[in-house]
């Protein structure tokens, strides 16, 4: 049934894209005008974060980050449509909602146009928890949890709404949400062709310029996976977050640089996340003194470590600003960590694997952490 749905709401999509008819994009104004009613779950903001490490190693790279966050509301709407597989928001009259973010370079010829002939009718209250790549690990805990945890006190207030999620399923995703609190009876599915809810509470994804959300929402769910996680372990050795078993971007050398860690500090723990539970995975990122590893989502993990020493590797052909491996630098710093990008200084093609120079890797691991044992606390 999905498969027919998703054919017919994509023939109907090219067509009246070949007829030239756009799509509207409801203004700011519009949008505040459809709202029933709005409130604020995230305030604007900034902080100032130490990269020290990282201009260490590099005196490029600024000594200082500055981390910037906007105000973002929740609105509730009256009889809004969601479409596709990620559940694109229309307003009445067919408006579509593109505040969020990570619309921002989302072509409008693969957005799915509703079909409200064939539609799903959600007569509950629902919670929007849909949205571009939430079926992604990294971008699931840190671009749509981040918004629920925002709002948990408003939607308990309410009676507890249920929680929409896009339509492409993924098991872990029932996990997380466990993990804060939701049981698995308030969770829905909209359907990958059109949805119909009668009240929708919508925000839109609460990053801006540094991929992460405000730090007091941030500090929740860090405290929240920490309850979850359960007693920390006397002592955890040094981590390695292994992409052995990744479809891409492996770390073809990577029990070298785990046997280089093993070398200078004595002990080195390759994790494969894949074979551990989130509770685990949790208990020992947050007890770990040195975190290392090529970029990936494993590293959303580090939202609960601490006063540990963290390296991400990445390619890149020089200290750019690489995105995701920025966001978990960041993420890093919030919480009292060391922490620094290392980059290969090669481009690779987009799902390649690759190997990180080991003896570069040797020299930084080793300045690095004479620099963590000066600041360790």
């Amino acid at each position: 049934m999905n498969k027919l749905l998703k054919a017919a709401h994509d023939c109907h999509t090219r067509a009246v894209t070949l007829l030239g008819r756009g799509l509207r994009h409801a203004s700011a104004e519009e949008t505040r005008t459809a709202a029933l009613r709005s409130w604020t779950l995230q305030a604007a903001g900034s902080r100032t974060l130490d990269n020290t490490l990282e201009h260490s190693l590099n005196a490029a790279c600024p000594a200082r980050i500055d981390m910037r966050w906007k105000e973002v509301l929740c609105h509730e709407f009256a009889d809004a449509c969601l479409t596709g597989d990620d559940g694109s928001v229309f307003l009445a009259g067919s408006l579509l909602l593109r505040d969020c973010p990570s619309l921002a370079l989302h072509p409008d010829h693969k957005i799915r146009r509703p079909l409200r002939a064939l539609a799903r009718k959600i007569k509950e209250p629902c919670f929007y928890l849909a949205g571009r790549n939430y079926e992604n690990h990294g971008h699931f805990l840190l671009h749509h949890l981040p918004r629920l945890i925002a709002a948990q006190d408003h939607l308990a207030a309410m009676g507890n709404p249920r929680i929409l999620l896009g339509g492409r399923e993924k098991r872990w995703q029932a996990h997380y949400l466990a993990a804060v609190g939701t049981p698995s009876e308030l969770m829905l599915r909209a359907s990958p062709g059109t949805t119909m809810v009668e009240r929708l509470f919508h925000t839109p994804q609460m990053w801006t310029d540094s991929a992460l959300a405000a730090p007091e929402i941030l500090q929740r769910m860090r405290a929240i996976f920490l309850t979850h996680a359960g007693p920390l372990p006397d002592a955890q050795p040094p981590i390695l977050v292994s992409r052995a078993d990744a479809p891409d971007r492996q770390l073809l050398n990577e029990r070298e640089i785990a046997a280089e860690v093993e070398r200078q500090w004595g002990a080195c723990e390759v994790l494969k996340l894949s074979k551990l539970d989130f509770a685990t995975q949790l208990q020992k990122f947050a007890a770990a003194p040195l975190i290392v590893g090529a970029l990936g989502q494993g590293f959303t993990n580090l939202l609960v470590s601490s006063n540990a020493l963290c390296l991400i590797l990445d390619t890149e052909l020089a200290w750019g600003e690489s995105y995701f491996s920025q966001t978990f630098r960041d993420l890093a710093l919030l919480h009292g960590n060391l922490a620094s990008r290392l980059f290969a200084h090669r481009s690779i093609q987009k799902r390649e694997h690759w190997s990180y120079p080991l003896e570069k890797f040797k020299e930084e691991l080793a300045n690095a952490t004479s620099l963590w044992k000066q600041h360790r606390p």
